[in-house]
């Protein structure tokens, strides 16, 4: 993806077993996983009995969020897959307000709808092996009459990534390998970063679910400058560009931008959250004379983890 951006331009690990907490948050982790079932329970409830009175009453949208997103994620994802690749598709849904909040019957349907959806994703994924991971429920519109929920799933899949690069690759553009071996039309320097990231991301143990998913976006380099990096002057890659002299990032750069992008993870850390998921894509920056400024941009994904007491059901 390239979009332009307007600034100033200036010149391997292995998965780990994150399991040490288990045990130390076994007796919350049930409490909650309680809470969530109770919450599963009474959507049952209604979707067998429309005509039930709790069905008209009211529940406020950030709470409709948090437990949609939970109980989806408790029932169906697994935390602990140890899937290499990552595969992320997204969907709409509206739901109808009344005075402001969401009565119980539009809950179960939007909830309902959720599960479609994640239905639908992973129905679309032809790999042999394939698991949710997690389901990011978000808000992105309200009015007087409706609000709109983004539904975004990340399933692990096979045919995963190797552990260790040993290749230069293009900076962006989907341009391949530096050799023009691999990966040509398909992958470049921000893709081989990011894999390689995500190949160190602690894995919990045993059955577990995230809750409390949120993102942080459009990190820019402008936004973690660095006075350590041998290569530049930020911990996200920005350099010149002049067609058709293509960029190409070394092994060792690779190594660097992949282990910047992990202290990145550390910098927008919040509290009691764990990193998910690292993206990164290539970009342009417009706007000043050639040549071009281009940049790797950052995403990252955070949530809680909790153990639970039960394996995911497939969807």
């Amino acid at each position: 993806m390239t979009v332009g951006l307007f600034y100033a331009c200036k010149k391997e690990e292995n998965v780990v077993e994150q399991s040490e907490n288990l045990i130390e948050q076994s007796l919350k982790d049930m409490q909650l996983e309680k809470k969530i079932i109770a919450f599963r329970d009474k959507i049952d409830l209604i979707r067998e009995n429309p005509s039930l009175k709790s069905g008209t009453d009211p529940m406020e949208i950030d709470s409709a969020i948090w437990f949609i997103e939970s109980s989806s994620n408790l029932t169906y994802g697994d935390a602990s897959s140890t899937l290499e690749n990552y595969v992320i598709d997204s969907a709409f849904i509206v739901v109808p307000l009344t005075n402001g909040q969401i009565l119980w019957n539009d809950v179960q349907v939007a909830y309902d709808k959720v599960i479609d959806s994640l239905s639908s994703h992973n129905a679309a994924i032809t790999t042999n092996a394939k698991q949710l991971v997690v389901a990011d429920i978000s808000l992105k519109e309200t009015d007087n009459n409706t609000v709109t929920f983004e539904v975004i799933s990340g399933f692990a899949t096979d045919g995963g990534y190797p552990w260790n690069n040993d290749l230069d690759w293009y900076w962006g553009f989907e341009l391949g390998s530096c050799d023009e071996t691999v990966g040509v039309g398909t992958t470049d320097a921000a893709d081989i970063i990011a894999q390689q990231a995500n190949l160190t991301i602690a894995v919990p143990g045993g059955n577990s679910y995230y809750t409390n998913v949120n993102i942080q976006q459009e990190i820019t380099p402008f936004d973690v400058p660095t006075t350590q990096n041998p290569y530049g002057d930020y911990l996200l890659f920005l350099d010149y560009y002049t067609y058709p002299n293509h960029i190409c990032l070394s092994t060792d750069e690779i190594s660097y931008y992949k282990n910047a992008l992990i202290d990145i993870g550390i910098i927008y850390l919040p509290p009691d959250k764990s990193v998910i998921k690292y993206y990164l894509w290539d970009d342009i920056i417009v706007g000043g004379p050639p040549p071009t400024c281009v940049v790797h941009m950052a995403d990252i994904k955070y949530a809680i983890w909790h153990s639970s007491g039960n394996p995911p059901e497939e969807l």
